[in-house]
């Protein structure tokens, strides 16, 4: 789960009572809070590195992004280009498609 705020506390909680999470995020105290609450196990991430956004999304099954409009379209990038396969709710003003063929390259 990249992200760890209201939306992405809230998805994490309720995906880890069927499945192992990680929660990444810059926020320690956001991450600190999913901990306490549902156990999830969490990462510190900062979101503006590509770099840290696939050392994160290394060992994952499945990404979730939930991380504010501004980061978002940078964030899916980074994971499209780390092959891992993305949920992603965040909004952004960019315009999705143009990672069409990354994605579709990286199966």
């Amino acid at each position: 789960m990249l992200g760890a705020g209201m939306v992405g506390r809230t998805m994490a909680a309720d995906l880890s009572k069927h499945f192992d999470v990680t929660s990444a995020d810059l926020s320690s105290e956001n991450l600190a809070s999913i901990k306490k609450a549902a156990g999830v196990s969490t990462v510190k991430v900062d979101f503006s590195s590509a770099e840290q956004i696939k050392k994160a999304v290394k060992d994952a099954d499945l990404v979730v992004g939930a991380v504010p409009g501004f980061m978002g379209f940078n964030m899916l990038q980074a994971v499209l280009e780390a092959n891992k396969n993305i949920v992603d709710i965040s909004f952004f003003p960019e315009d999705p498609f143009q990672l069409d063929k990354l994605a579709k390259k990286n199966g």
